[in-house]
């Protein structure tokens, strides 16, 4: 559900959210416990963290295959932007 309404927001991972929002949804992933009221009316901050996350993986064979496991958790409404 987040992920799709997030999917109608334009330019949404090329609008950087802001640092520290970022700083600390990122944080709040690692612990394991994130307010996702908190996050919903920002998708720029969850797509920014999904960059940063994939930018940050040690190789790029990780990369691809978390990638590819991230897409197939999508809803099938937004998987099928992928095809």
């Amino acid at each position: 559900m987040l992920l799709e309404c997030g999917m109608q927001e334009e330019g949404l991972f090329r609008i950087a959210p802001s640092a520290s929002k970022l700083k600390k949804l990122k944080a709040s992933l690692d612990c394991g416990v994130m307010d996702v009221q908190e996050y919903s009316a920002d998708p720029h901050a969850i797509a920014g963290a999904l960059k940063s996350y994939l930018r940050e993986l040690p190789n790029q064979d990780k990369r691809l295959q978390a990638l590819l496991s991230a897409c197939e958790k999508l809803p099938p409404a937004n998987n099928n932007n992928f095809k």
